[in-house]
């Protein structure tokens, strides 16, 4: 895992944070959803759609990862004159680790609130 955090650049602390925040809503709104006062809240749906904005918002950084890491591979074979295979595909999977754990966290992020929204419908009717 450590492995993984190391060759995905700087961009997947950033992931990793948003990530924890999609938990702490989802936890957060599902134990709202407990209580029979707060079902039909304006708050709790703004909570709830927040879960898919920030796991859309991890996406976007995933992307912003990838392109950051192709750009690095892009110097490396441009600085180094004859192309080195490790190094180019060292910038390469940079730039797949944070796409593909944006993407993850964003399908996660939409099963989460499509569940709680249902959820919710449900237990206001």
């Amino acid at each position: 895992m450590w492995t993984f955090i190391q060759q995905s650049g700087p961009f997947i602390l950033l992931q990793f944070l948003l990530a924890l925040v999609i938990l702490v809503l989802t936890l957060v709104s599902a134990i709202r959803l407990g209580l029979p006062s707060s079902r039909t809240s304006p708050g709790l749906r703004k909570s709830i759609d927040a879960i898919l904005f920030w796991g859309c918002l991890t996406a976007i950084f995933g992307f912003l990862g990838q392109w950051v890491g192709l750009n690095k591979a892009a110097n490396a074979v441009a600085q180094a004159g004859a192309v080195n295979p490790p190094l180019v595909i060292l910038g390469i999977g940079e730039s797949l680790g944070t796409t593909v754990f944006g993407m993850f966290t964003l399908v996660v992020a939409a099963f989460l609130w499509f569940g709680l929204r249902v959820a919710q419908h449900r237990l206001a009717v």
